[in-house]
C-alpha cells in the first residue's frame, strides 16, 4: 500500500502506529486515518467510555473510506476497534 501525504504527515510529526486487526486498542491518539475499507466498530474519546462511532461516521456499519478522523476540540481518541481494514494513528 502507498502511503498518503497525510500518512506522512502524522509519522514526521509525532510518530505514528498502524493497526491491522479486530482487536479492541486502548490508545490515546490525536487523529486517526483509515485504508478506504476499514469498518470501525468502537470508537471512544477521553472523557467517555461510551462507544461514539455513529457521532463520527454516517453509516458505522460500511467501509468509511479514505478519511482522518480527530476527536472533537481537546478530545483524544482513546479507543478503537476495526472489524475490516487498516488504519495508522498519531501518538
Amino acid at each position: 500500500m502507498r502511503t498518503t501525504h497525510g500518512e506522512l504527515t502524522i509519522a514526521g510529526e509525532a510518530g505514528a502506529k498502524v493497526i491491522n486487526d479486530t482487536n479492541l486498542h486502548v490508545i490515546n491518539a490525536s487523529i486517526i486515518e483509515f485504508s478506504a475499507d476499514a469498518i470501525i466498530t468502537v470508537l471512544t474519546v477521553s472523557g467517555s467510555a461510551t462507544n461514539v462511532v455513529s457521532e463520527y461516521v454516517t453509516t458505522p456499519a460500511n467501509a468509511v473510506g479514505l478519511c482522518s478522523i480527530s476527536g472533537e476540540g481537546s478530545k483524544s481518541i482513546t479507543s478503537i476497534q476495526l472489524s475490516a481494514g487498516t488504519c495508522n494513528y498519531a501518538l
